[in-house]
């Protein structure tokens, strides 16, 4: 089986580390893997677990992007693959153009996954096009069903993101020689209580609900703590990096937030945490975010709704606040800092296992029918 996946970029984020699991699955289990995006720093992992990338700059959201079309079209028949499989909206514009360019009997089967609880409007409309599609949660799948009728008669199927159970376990620990450096860049966070969130900079991700949340702790207990911001602001989002600098500032806040950029030792941050975050001021499809730390048995906080929801019902009830509940948020934060936190269910059904397989199965079934 010859699988082609389509990505903006592999840069960094939940979906792009999906891509990586899914490849390698299809390489350890003897199919012919590859993935085509602008590039970025993931694309050398990729390659050295066996999937060949193909550099195409099909993610820009101008005209110029619509040209290529045609050539795509032609490499596509030429690639014969069994399956294209389109993970965000842009490339999957002009795959799906260049699909239909392509004689039907020669045609590979496409899937779409809904990674997103994107506006409903024409543009986003393209995920619900292809008779095979893939949601990562329940709130995907309501989304779906909810916004495009045309997909009530497609081949819808529910396939959860997952963690691998090797690396994320209860009780997991960060190497000395980590900690040993952690602590020599960061030395003012060893005797603190430490907030962490993670995720790109950007307004979606509402960092100043965590900033404000700093100082309410700081006037309301006695519980030194330091945030730790792991994520990159790119681009246009460098604009709100400058304003959560500013607003730090005024919080007085400049020696208790510290931005780390992106990491690769994300699971390690994690595992010196207190309390991680997802305060996204918009519902998530999923919630990576949330699920790591819980999985490594830190005790996690995020809004009641979307993907975040799910895994929080799943795993820790506790975690769970009404959205943007001000209140609430530093109540369970000071709960927890108190040492008052429930205890967190060991994670059996968010597995990348069962992500891989199942999504290899839907593969092979698409093929045969």
């Amino acid at each position: 089986m010859k699988v082609i996946q389509f990505v903006p970029t592999l840069e960094s984020g939940g979906v792009e580390q999906g891509v990586l699991e899914i490849s390698k699955a299809l390489v350890d289990a003897g199919h012919e893997s590859h993935v085509v995006s602008a590039g970025g720093r993931l694309v050398d992992q990729l390659i050295n677990e066996g999937t060949y990338h193909h550099h195409w700059e099909l993610h820009k959201k101008n005209i110029f992007t619509l040209r290529q079309v045609k050539p795509l079209a032609t490499w596509i028949e030429e690639m014969k693959a069994d399956i294209l499989h389109v993970r965000s909206r842009m490339p999957a514009w002009i795959v799906w153009k260049a699909l239909n360019k392509i004689p039907e009997q020669k045609r590979p089967k496409m899937v779409s996954t809904i990674h997103g609880l994107y506006s409903v409007n024409f543009y986003s409309a393209v995920m619900s096009k292809p008779e095979n599609i893939i949601t990562v949660s329940d709130s995907a799948y309501s989304y779906l069903a909810d916004n495009y009728k045309n997909t009530e008669s497609k081949n819808i199927k529910l396939i959860y993101r997952g963690i691998d159970k090797t690396e994320y376990f209860n009780g997991y620990k960060p190497p000395s020689d980590w900690l040993d450096k952690w602590y020599t860049d960061y030395p003012d966070t060893k005797n603190c209580k430490l907030l962490t969130i993670a995720g790109r900079i950007s307004p979606l991700k509402d960092f100043e609900k965590i900033i404000n949340l700093t100082k309410d702790i700081h006037e309301q207990s006695n519980h030194r703590v330091k945030v730790l911001i792991a994520g990159e602001a790119k681009d246009k989002h460098k604009k709100y990096l400058d304003r959560l600098k500013k607003l730090i500032h005024s919080l007085n806040l400049e020696s208790d937030i510290y931005f780390l950029n992106f990491r690769k030792d994300i699971k390690n941050i994690y595992a010196i945490s207190n309390i991680v975050f997802n305060t996204s001021n918009k519902p998530e499809s999923f919630g990576r975010s949330i699920l790591e730390p819980l999985s490594i048995g830190v005790p996690s906080i995020g809004y009641n709704r979307g993907g975040v929801k799910e895994i929080l019902e799943e795993l820790y009830p506790y975690g769970s606040v009404e959205p943007n509940d001000s209140k609430s948020l530093l109540n369970k934060s000071l709960s927890i800092l108190d040492g008052n936190n429930k205890d967190i269910k060991e994670n059996t059904k968010f597995l990348k296992s069962n992500m891989c397989q199942s999504t290899i199965n839907f593969y092979k079934e698409i093929i045969t029918c």
